[in-house]
Formats: C-alpha cells, sequence, structure tokens
C-alpha cells in the first residue's frame, strides 16, 4: 500500500482533536499516541525522501 501523505496529515489532526478534548480514556490515549507517533515517523521520512528527489532534480537540471 502507498502512503498517503495528506491523508496521514488529516489522521493526526484528529488524533490531536481527540486526545485535546479530555474524553479519552488514558487507554485510547495512549493507543492515539502511539498511532501519531508512527504517522509522524512515517511523515517526516516521507518529507526527507521527497526533499531528496528535489535536490536530485536540481542537481540533473544544471
Amino acid at each position: 500500500m502507498e502512503f498517503n501523505f495528506e491523508a496521514a496529515m488529516k489522521r493526526l489532526s484528529e488524533i490531536s482533536s481527540r486526545m485535546s478534548d479530555s474524553t479519552a480514556t488514558l487507554d485510547e490515549s495512549m493507543k492515539l499516541y502511539a498511532e501519531a507517533a508512527e504517522l509522524i515517523k512515517k511523515c517526516g521520512d516521507y518529507l526527507d525522501s521527497a526533499k531528496l528527489t528535489v535536490e536530485q532534480a536540481k542537481v540533473n537540471a544544471q
């Protein structure tokens, strides 16, 4: 399955809203935190890859 950056960012926003409304149980908050940490890692990796692709394109265009 291909990573969808926009969907991941939307899910992170949903998680943030859910955790900040103070109604989540501790167990739910821990699960949401773990999911968010994984999404943040994937988004960071995706952005690093995108940056590398842009840098390589700039070098190839010169």
